[in-house]
């Protein structure tokens, strides 16, 4: 038998394969993707609006959809995620000082907050929450959360920011946003970086410790690259 005798079916089979996916193709086209289709791909328009942000995971004190909103109450969390994510308790607030607050999520370290209320007898109206940690699926911006670096700030901000030294009370608190783009987005909420245990004998650490202010673009700042370990959310006066 000859090569041009075997390989006739073969022609004929690469004939309908060809005819089935030009029919798929047009039906495609048609508006009508096959029903094993999951994404499509025609283009998006470009007035196309971003994907919302992950409200579940989104603190603003000015916004009235985040999870934990000025108008918030202990009731009202203790409904929504049950009586076992929910626990009263007294809330570190520096130098020795406490006040009572609340615990959401308080047994799970990626989604425990602390909440001090501004009715503390209520326990309603959030006067401050608090986010303490290495590491944590609540934000306060996009990309912005606990373990944050410096350099990460930076370039969200667009440009270096003014920070408290280290080695104090109010170490590594972020003072001044020097009018880049966090300035305004960031309304409310206070940044307080670290470098960790592991740098407080370091040259670099001794450079840029107590109570006056420091650029994140000194060298020693740079070298030293802390992280995001407090964030603070205030709703005071809203």
């Amino acid at each position: 038998m000859s090569d041009k005798t075997l390989s006739r079916p073969t022609y004929r089979l690469n004939a309908e394969l060809l005819l089935t996916l030009l029919c798929l193709i047009a039906c495609r086209d048609d508006g009508h993707p096959s029903s094993g289709a999951s994404i499509s791909t025609k283009p998006q328009s470009s007035s196309a609006q971003p994907p919302a942000h992950p409200l579940e995971w989104y603190l603003n004190p000015r916004d009235s959809n985040a999870t934990v909103a000025a108008k918030s109450s202990e009731a009202e969390l203790r409904e929504r995620f049950g009586q076992g994510e929910i626990r009263p308790e007294r809330v570190e607030l520096g130098e020795g000082e406490t006040s009572p607050g609340t615990a959401l999520f308080p047994n799970d370290s990626l989604r425990r907050m602390e909440i001090i209320w501004q009715d503390t007898i209520a326990r309603k109206r959030p006067a401050r929450i608090i986010i303490r940690g290495s590491q944590s699926r609540w934000q306060v911006g996009p990309g912005i959360s606990l373990n944050t670096s410096l350099q990460e700030l930076e370039h969200l901000n667009g440009k270096p920011f003014t920070l408290a030294g280290f080695g104090w009370d109010y170490a590594g608190v972020i003072t001044n946003w020097n009018g880049g783009a966090l300035d305004s987005s960031l309304a409310g909420v206070k940044l307080y970086l670290d470098p960790g245990p592991a740098q407080y004998e370091s040259a670099p650490y001794s450079q840029v410790l107590g109570d006056q202010d420091f650029s994140s673009s000194l060298p020693a700042m740079q070298q030293l690259s802390p992280k995001v370990r407090t964030i603070y959310v205030d709703f005071e006066g809203r």
